[in-house]
């Protein structure tokens, strides 16, 4: 019965996405992603300054919409307590 329970736990975890795969299964164009990843990164760990944890691509920022666009997404939507949705 214990072997059991630790078998369907492990099945179960391997069947949950993150929400960059879904993203990406809906869609999104590398840029958004990425810019979504650092928007996220940089909410997540609160840094105001790059030694912080603060990631945001400048170049990119102003040059790529998309990168722009994901990067307010990620920051707006990700939060300190609620990993799972990173």
């Amino acid at each position: 019965m214990k072997r059991f329970i630790i078998m369907t736990c492990l099945i179960l975890t391997g069947c949950t996405a993150t929400r960059h795969e879904q993203l990406s299964n809906l869609g999104f164009t590398r840029h958004y992603l990425d810019g979504y990843q650092d928007g996220c990164h940089s909410q997540r760990t609160n840094g105001q300054t790059y030694h912080d944890g603060y990631r945001q691509d400048p170049e990119r920022m102003y040059r790529k919409l998309r990168y722009a666009q994901g990067w307010n997404d990620g920051f707006e939507q990700c939060d300190d307590d609620d990993v799972s949705y990173y």
